[in-house]
């Protein structure tokens, strides 16, 4: 299976304070726009859509999407308007402190009505993520109304809970989830959201509980463990990739994410999905940039390759 991805969302810059209190140059960020280039690298057209202002970020962000590839025809101009910041700390070990300058940003503005449902034409899959309808209720709306269209139209749905706490409760958090997870193809979470949203510590039993509520796969990402996948089939583990510290996990899920993207429209099975997976996300914890360290459809082929020939030989 092949087409265009869509995937809509808030853009961030995003910077690092060091342990002089030095700030370093800032990147691109955004968990919607992360994945994007997560998919854009392996080789899929992908639209991403947004509301973005005029400053010196949204041009950064601009020139992160051309670099990329990413459509971005569906991007309202707000003139005059900021781009959302992020500035990073690391504390201890993998500790990371997030401070959030985003309450006013452009995209925190947009409407239920702010883009063209012309996105959705031709597509073969949408992913969304709980972060846009914790901006406001502008965003909430818009969040409702494109995941209604593409049900309606019959497109496939990714659905990753992305719990910020900062922007969103686990009451609201829970809301969301109640009200779309029917309509979900593929659901992500992790340890914690699953906990939110099912009440139980145990991943086994949450995968069975959020399953039943709809979703073809529900996926628990499980960090520096690896993750679970559930589905019709039953439940699949995978550990995570070693990766050498210092470890930088900001932007792991949503490599996770687009990479279990890709390998669907490829026709992976679930077990096939989940190592290549969890090697993506595991490249981007070894890169401090968000998703710098997002791999090529080149490397990807060439991990797949080195497992396919150290399974033979292990025969």
């Amino acid at each position: 299976m092949s087409g265009r991805i869509v995937t809509f969302g808030e853009a961030l810059a995003t910077t690092e304070v060091d342990d002089t209190g030095v700030l370093g140059p800032a990147s691109v960020a955004g968990a919607e726009l992360n994945t994007a280039v997560g998919l854009a690298r392996l080789g899929h057209d992908v639209t991403w859509a947004s509301r973005l202002g005029d400053d010196a970020f949204a041009g950064l962000v601009r020139e992160t999407l051309r670099a990329e590839g990413i459509d971005d025809r569906f991007v309202v101009p707000a003139p005059g308007e900021q781009t959302g910041l992020i500035v990073k700390q690391r504390r201890e070990g993998d500790d990371i402190r997030s401070e959030h300058y985003r309450a006013t940003s452009a995209a925190s503005r947009l409407r239920s009505d702010g883009l063209s449902a012309a996105m959705l034409e031709g597509a073969a899959w949408l992913h969304a993520t709980c972060i846009t309808p914790a901006l406001g209720a502008g965003p909430k709306g818009l969040f409702e109304n494109v995941l209604h269209e593409a049900s309606m139209r019959g497109i496939p749905i990714s659905l990753d809970a992305n719990h910020r706490p900062q922007l969103m409760t686990e009451d609201e958090l829970r809301a969301v989830i109640d009200d779309w997870l029917d309509v979900v193809d593929t659901f992500f979470c992790n340890e914690d959201e699953a906990r939110v949203l099912t009440g139980t510590t145990s991943t086994d039993a949450a995968i069975g509980a959020l399953a039943r509520r709809g979703p073809r796969v529900v996926v628990v990402k499980l960090g520096g463990r690896g993750a679970m996948a559930g589905d019709a089939g039953g439940r699949r583990f995978t550990p995570a990739s070693v990766v050498a510290p210092p470890t930088h996990p900001v932007g792991a899920g949503d490599a996770f994410a687009a990479a279990w993207i890709s390998c669907t429209l490829r026709g992976y099975t679930v077990d096939a999905a989940l190592p290549v997976s969890a090697w993506c996300a595991a490249r981007v914890v070894a890169d401090p940039r968000d998703h710098g360290g997002f791999p090529r459809r080149a490397e990807l082929d060439a991990f797949e390759a080195a497992q396919r020939e150290q399974t033979e030989a292990g025969r």
